[in-house]
């Protein structure tokens, strides 16, 4: 597997950021979901969900945006520990053992299967793709061992209400439920262990959602949920692939130089856009309007411009598209009160205390690799742009 530079090519979207246009392109990796159902769930039912997990039913409502993607990642039969036997058998095939876990190589390798849906790719997406579904897998090991130091259970008459109920709303779209199985990579039983799961966090998160946590949750994001828009122009350096990861660092170091110039008035944003940039808002001087925080725009790119007052320049960052500098030329103000983002605000309070409970995780339990899987180097800024992926053992890490 060659090496990679800093692009992001796990994001879920890779945009050309130009709202006008409306263009999304997927990227080379991206986490599979289960079959997507058009399914909603009533607004009385608890806000626990899984990013990837698409079908809502009593006490399990989905929220996206959680860290973990287990249809893309989990266990192909079944999520319930392996049998004595069965880790004696699979001992010489352990991937990654979290604290006395075991995640087999026969779990990662269906698990990126999966994530892959069938499509070429090449070394170095294959290798950052094997490394976030390695984190996937390590999480929800993690979580696991959190809900059982808790001692939360799971009544299994919920999760069959929970199978019966995606049995029925299958058949009501004449999907038989062995396809949306096998489309998933998946079993019945994983599929309950995945339910399972999604309960028992259920349990554990509804209690955090009082009005104190949504109100600091509200003044924390407000900028990000109360309608707040942003105007801003871009400028947009796109990679040669024939020149590898040191096409990157060039960009990287050409971005610097450039928000140098502008910074000292040598030339002004939107000549240097019509000049440098890569992207159809180059003939714009690199403007692409007034966005929300959440659009069709890169998660990474909107993160970047949110951050910024107004008439303030990023450093320059990485996304799918390239590498960005970013100047916002406007704010207007939103005006949505609490209770009117009330869902935003509870998936807000979820995904920090499951980031809590993971990162606390990764604290205090040992987590291993075999020689040869490969995983990102650190778990700080996880989602973001240049994690580097590093092997346990004699194989190269990337650069």
């Amino acid at each position: 597997m060659s090496g990679v530079g800093r692009i992001h090519y796990d994001t879920v979207r890779d945009l050309d950021h130009e709202t006008k246009l409306g263009t999304m392109r997927h990227s080379a990796i991206e986490a599979t979901p289960l079959p997507s159902l058009p399914l909603r769930a009533s607004p009385s039912q608890s806000p626990l969900a899984w990013r990837t997990a698409t079908f809502q039913a009593p006490h399990v409502c989905l929220i996206v945006g959680l860290l973990l993607a287990t249809s893309a990642a989990g266990p192909v039969r079944g999520d319930e520990p392996p049998t004595a036997s069965a880790l004696a058998a699979s001992a010489s095939s352990v991937a990654i053992q979290v604290g006395d876990t075991p995640i087999f190589q026969t779990e990662v390798e269906a698990a990126v299967r999966r994530a892959a849906q069938g499509r070429s790719l090449d070394p170095a997406a294959e290798l950052r793709l094997t490394a976030a579904t390695v984190e996937q897998l390590v999480d929800e090991r993690l979580l696991r061992r959190e809900v059982e130091a808790q001692q939360v259970t799971v009544d299994e008459d919920e999760v069959t209400a929970v199978v019966t109920q995606i049995r029925r709303q299958l058949s009501e779209q004449h999907v038989p439920f062995e396809a949306f199985l096998a489309q998933a990579g998946r079993d019945e039983a994983s599929l309950r262990g995945q339910i399972r799961l999604e309960a028992a966090l259920n349990k554990l998160m509804v209690p955090k959602l009082t009005n104190d946590s949504l109100q600091a949750a509200f003044t924390k994001h407000r900028r990000d949920i109360d309608g707040t828009l942003v105007r801003a122009s871009h400028i947009v350096l796109r990679p040669d692939p024939g020149r590898g990861p040191d096409a990157i660092a060039d960009l990287d170091r050409r971005a610097a130089k450039l928000r140098s110039d502008i910074l000292q008035g040598s030339i002004n944003f939107a000549e240097a856009a019509r000049r440098y940039s890569a992207g159809p808002s180059r003939r714009q001087g690199g403007d692409i309007g007034y966005f929300p925080r959440r659009s069709a725009m890169d998660e990474e790119f909107a993160r970047q411009a949110f951050a910024l007052a107004k008439g303030e320049m990023s450093q320059p960052f990485a996304t799918a598209s390239g590498v960005h500098l970013v100047l916002v030329t406007d704010v207007k103000p939103g005006d949505a009160r609490p209770d009117a983002v009330r869902p935003l605000l509870e998936k807000l309070v979820v995904e920090d205390a499951i980031r809590e409970i993971l990162a606390r995780g990764r604290q205090s339990t040992p987590i291993e690799y075999a020689a040869g899987v490969p995983h990102f180097e650190t778990d700080a800024d996880r989602g973001q742009p240049g994690r580097r992926v590093v092997f346990t053992g004699d194989a190269p890490a990337t650069p």
